[in-house]
């Protein structure tokens, strides 16, 4: 996945280069070749730490009209060369955080710094809240997979499955809901009482030994009922937002499927709609 944000970065911008930052990560082999493409876990983590530099002196600084300094000295600054720099901007900017007008400058979005949905995981995102955040689990089963389950997985009706119902908590209060299931299949390993919620990526490497590339969340609205009502302390017959979400790993096999059940007062959903992407 890291890979194609990149390639799909130097196309967008326009800018690829032949040597630098980018040509000692990424080999591509054109004219009827298959495409090789080695993103070392180093760079991309040497990106990060660029990014995270640009993004404190974002929200630590005003700037007038919201535009940036030159490029040049926004690079001198970091002590990064140009060309890192333009490239960790494109990223900024395919994100949200910036737009770039070719001719006027680059432009920061202080409104999109702090977009608490941007998180991956739920204590994120209730931290970013201001809450402190937490998980009960409280059920671990196997279970055979429904009509419903097989299809959001891509696996057959009765297959074997590890069930996984979990609390996320805000300041000790039920905040979400929420249950993991997992096909047996899949599993690399038997102590899965140790499984880490908190960071699923780090459940699905270790536990199935799978990198997870992406998850699809379908969101809708829904009363509580039951069990439901009971782990996040609401009348049943509340109205509430829920939503199934499909985890896949980089080869696009579907690793977990989840519904997850939202308390109204700790988890509300905001979404970001980045023009520049449907131009």
């Amino acid at each position: 996945m890291i890979i194609e944000i990149w390639k799909n970065l130097m196309y967008y911008s326009g800018e690829w280069k032949r040597n630098g930052y980018v040509t000692r990560n990424v080999t591509l082999l054109w004219e009827g070749g298959r495409e090789e493409a080695d993103m070392s876990r180093t760079n991309y983590s040497a990106y990060m730490a660029i990014k995270n530099k640009i993004m404190e002196i974002f929200r630590s600084e005003t700037f007038e009209k919201n535009k940036l300094p030159s490029e040049a000295a926004l690079a001198n600054r970091l002590g990064i060369s140009l060309v890192t720099l333009r490239e960790s901007l494109m990223m900024l900017a395919l994100e949200g955080y910036i737009t770039k007008r070719h001719g006027s400058g680059n432009y920061v979005h202080p409104s999109t710094l702090d977009y608490e949905n941007r998180t991956y995981c739920y204590t994120e995102y209730l931290h970013k809240k201001g809450f402190h955040a937490g998980i009960q689990l409280f059920a671990q089963e196997w279970a055979l997979a429904d009509a419903l389950e097989a299809k959001m997985l891509g696996i057959q009706e009765g297959e074997k499955l590890l069930v996984n119902r979990l609390v996320y908590l805000a300041d000790e209060h039920p905040a979400i809901y929420t249950v993991h299931r997992i096909p047996a299949s899949l599993l690399v390993r038997e102590d899965v009482a140790q499984m880490p919620f908190a960071q699923i990526h780090v459940l699905v490497g270790d536990f199935m030994g799978r990198e997870l590339a992406h998850a699809l969340n379908e969101y809708y609205a829904m009363s509580v009922e039951g069990e439901q009502a009971k782990r996040l302390n609401l009348p049943e017959g509340s109205p509430i937002m829920g939503n199934r979400q499909v985890f896949y790993d980089i080869t696009d096999q579907r690793v977990m499927y989840s519904t997850n059940c939202f308390h109204p007062d700790y988890y509300q959903l905001r979404t970001l709609q980045n023009w520049d992407l449907g131009r």
